[in-house]
């Protein structure tokens, strides 16, 4: 039975209603927000898909995970992992110090 969820894609205006299959993947569910959201935002490949602040298992299926009707779900770009920058020691040009 189709479960009625409300989607935002990152970057995007405006938020979907989208009817998710219970066996329909999360991974299919974040690509066909994308699609519907594509005229306005750029699809990104490496995703997560949030759910109560929480980042969700991509392949896990609808029903696995938990969605009930008029839930909230949020595609976002994965965040890479900061990285410590080496000290630079900033000088300054003609002047002595």
């Amino acid at each position: 039975m189709p479960i009625p969820l409300y989607g935002f894609v990152e970057g995007d205006t405006l938020g979907l209603l989208v009817l998710a299959e219970e066996g329909e993947t999360i991974v299919a569910l974040a690509r066909a927000l994308q699609q519907a959201a594509s005229i306005r935002v750029a699809s990104a490949t490496d995703i997560d898909v949030v759910h109560d602040g929480k980042t969700i298992d991509l392949e896990l299926t609808v029903a696995k995970a938990g969605f009930q009707a008029l839930d909230r779900i949020d595609v976002i770009r994965r965040q890479k992992p900061m990285t410590l920058l080496k000290s630079r020691r900033w000088t300054t040009c003609g002047a002595a110090r």
